[in-house]
């Protein structure tokens, strides 16, 4: 296939219209819609359903810009090498992530991996977890580290660690000293929690209900940061995120975390995630093995115990 049908072919698909793809390639439609056609006809196959409103991608028209998406980013890959054999190029690592892994952990990770590769950037987008998936297949990322309640179709998953929802609260608080709590116990006490379209929103109306219990959070939020202050102001405020979202924070400031008894509390994982099939360059191959250890450490230290969780 040639550069130019390729082109053409990922403008097209990226836009949804032959006209769009035009005037972002700066040519007219038909001749957009003969390179679409002659690329067609070159691989007797259908790239494209030709809709009133719009072009959208076959099964093979998926596949061919998969293969596409991975081909510039290996392309893109090579150049930033050829360029680093002549000059010091800096390198960047674009990353995508939920609020609950920007807050803390992925900061803390990347800050240490600066220090000992200082020749390295990053760009760090936070990001619903469903987008920061999305991102990843269209190759405007090179890694999300997002929960997941199942695995994504385009994306590998480089590691899959436990994302277990449990209540988080001072240590001082009156269900301090529990092991383990149930949905019932949380009934005489302040929540905060994810607003609408989080998993752990999604998750906690799942337990309330099978439970049988109705709570009425006193704070909705789309931000950890706003979770962590008001159960660190609050003697009795409870808040619902994972472990591993708070993780290296909660003995600091005097908190604990403590798991639920609700098995589907427990359903969500935390997947490290690239795209599919892609080689990677080997700056990103090493920090993934870096995110990849700590994240391993992060989950043992959660799970170790309820005074240690977060750790």
């Amino acid at each position: 296939m040639q550069e130019l049908n390729l082109r053409y072919f990922q403008s097209v698909a990226r836009t949804g219209s032959l006209s769009a793809a035009a005037e972002e390639l700066h040519v007219a439609v038909s001749a957009v819609s003969r390179q679409i056609t002659n690329l067609e006809q070159r691989l007797e196959l259908t790239l494209f359903n030709r809709q009133p409103r719009g072009m959208a991608l076959t099964e093979p028209g998926k596949l061919l810009q998969a293969y596409a998406l991975r081909n510039q980013l290996e392309l893109e890959s090579v150049v930033d090498q050829m360029r680093s054999a002549t000059a010091r190029q800096r390198q960047t690592i674009r990353v995508a992530c939920p609020d609950g892994m920007a807050w803390h952990f992925l900061p803390s990770v990347i800050a240490r991996f600066i220090f000992d590769h200082h020749e390295i950037g990053f760009d760090l987008q936070v990001v619903e977890s469903a987008r920061a998936s999305e991102l990843v297949k269209q190759g405007s990322v090179d890694i999300a580290l997002t929960f997941s309640l199942s695995v994504d179709i385009g994306v590998q998953v480089v590691s899959s660690h436990s994302a277990a929802i449990g209540a988080l609260m001072r240590n001082d608080h009156p269900l301090a000293a529990f092991e383990a709590l149930e949905m019932k116990d949380l009934a005489d006490y302040p929540l905060t929690v994810s607003d609408t379209g989080s998993t752990v929103r999604y998750l906690f109306d799942v337990a309330c209900s099978l439970s049988g219990v109705k709570l009425h959070p006193s704070i909705a939020c789309n931000t950890l940061g706003v979770t962590y202050t008001a159960v660190s102001e609050h003697p009795n405020m409870v808040g619902l995120c994972s472990a591993m979202s708070v993780s290296g924070r909660v003995q600091k400031a005097g908190l604990v975390h403590i798991p639920f008894k609700e098995p589907q509390l427990a359903q969500r994982n935390l997947q490290l995630q690239v795209m599919a099939d892609r080689h990677l360059p080997e700056h990103i191959e090493r920090f993934l093995g870096i995110l990849t250890a700590s994240l391993i450490e992060a989950e043992k230290t959660a799970f170790a115990g309820k005074g240690e969780s977060g750790v």
